[in-house]
């Protein structure tokens, strides 16, 4: 008879054998290993350790070889594998209509943004936009629960799936998804707190990632420009839709030394976030302004 903890050790072991990396939402193959074991069995992540010694289900084997399958040979993140994904404690659909929610900004949002965002004041209009999944403005509808939220993507499969992450969390009262090219469809100064991760990956860098980045939607990674195209013109963008007091959070990851070079009289100001992450800015409305009266934008 297996137990869970024998299964663990040698899913551990497959998964190190066959070179997979961890790039979406897990740490290491022990973690993925988690999630994969878990998800074949039909358990929620959060499991007491007494379930280490307990049999692993025979009628979860057949299973957990298709994930197997799926993560090592055809090389699909564990999150495409569950058409599941976690991100701020919330629980997502996930599939290749999408990128696997993964963005450090989540953390920083279910915070309620703080220090940047004053505390106690509520939002009317928060935007996602570049939304995909949805993921990261649904973590702003709870953290923020007097707020509108807005999703908006260019890619009709990715709204499709935001849709549906909308009604698993019972969120259509205040929550819609919308078509739109960046912020065009957006009214100008409206927006309280606009959470922006484009695409921000150039064409040279598309080519050298792991083939289980190969797997997400190029549209949702790769930009024009060193991947820059996208976040200069949504920090353009924001001058317009964001509301005097207004909040940008970009997020363009290693990007942001070519957004530099891009906008070199911009002082942009990286965060240092808890959970780890690069390239993201807490930008207010007034810098904005600022920057654009001044021609540096």
């Amino acid at each position: 008879m297996q137990t869970f903890r024998t299964k663990l050790s040698q899913v551990e072991s497959v998964l190190q054998n066959a070179g997979v990396y961890c790039g979406h939402g897990y740490e290491s193959v022990a973690d993925e290993a988690v999630a994969l074991v878990l998800g074949a069995a039909g358990l929620l992540p959060e499991q007491p350790t007494s379930l280490l010694d307990q049999p692993f289900p025979e009628d979860a084997d057949t299973q957990l070889a298709n994930l197997l399958d799926r993560r090592c040979v055809q090389r699909l993140p564990v999150a495409y594998c569950l058409q599941e994904a976690y991100l701020a404690g919330l629980r997502f659909i996930s599939d290749d209509r999408a990128l696997v929610p993964r963005s450090p900004v989540s953390h920083a949002v279910a915070e309620c943004l703080s220090p940047w965002w004053p505390e106690h004041k509520v939002p009317s209009l928060i935007v996602d936009v570049c939304c995909g999944g949805g993921s990261l403005g649904l973590v702003a509808a709870a953290a923020f629960p007097g707020a509108t939220v807005l999703l908006s993507d260019l890619d009709q499969q990715a709204l499709s799936l935001a849709t549906e992450n909308i009604i698993l969390h019972d969120q259509s009262d205040r929550v819609s998804a919308l078509r739109a090219d960046l912020t065009s469809a957006i009214q100008s100064g409206c927006v309280d707190i606009l959470l922006a991760n484009p695409p921000y990956v150039s064409r040279a860098e598309i080519a050298q990632l792991p083939p289980e980045y190969r797997a997400e939607p190029r549209i949702a990674l790769e930009a024009d420009a060193e991947g820059t195209e996208l976040a200069v013109s949504l920090l353009q963008e924001a001058v317009r839709v964001l509301a005097p007091d207004g909040l940008m959070l970009l997020e363009v990851g290693e990007t942001w030394m070519a957004l530099e070079d891009r906008l070199p009289r911009v002082p942009f100001l990286w965060l240092e976030l808890p959970q780890g992450g690069s390239g993201v800015a807490a930008i207010s409305a007034q810098e904005l302004r600022d920057w654009d009266a001044a021609g540096i934008l």
